[in-house]
């Protein structure tokens, strides 16, 4: 389960510090769209796969089940 939270911890933290990187929080371009964009729209990019690997992992999965289970016998 750590595995998975570190994955998902790398692009929050990049999107939170980016208004302290100094190369991404500048009057530059790349790609010729502003830095901030270009980081910002990278990072949730990534994000979207580490979620998805977070949500269709074995132990979330077993995890739900075990939930749905206990919900059926109430």
């Amino acid at each position: 389960m750590r595995r998975y939270l570190i994955i998902l911890a790398v692009p929050v933290v990049a999107l939170v510090a980016t208004v302290w990187l100094p190369f991404v929080n500048s009057a530059s371009l790349w790609f010729g769209l502003p830095s901030v964009m270009v980081w910002t729209v990278f990072w949730v990019l990534v994000i979207t796969p580490a979620l998805a690997a977070m949500e269709f992992s074995g132990r979330q999965r077993a995890a739900d089940t075990l939930e749905t289970e206990e919900g059926a016998t109430r």
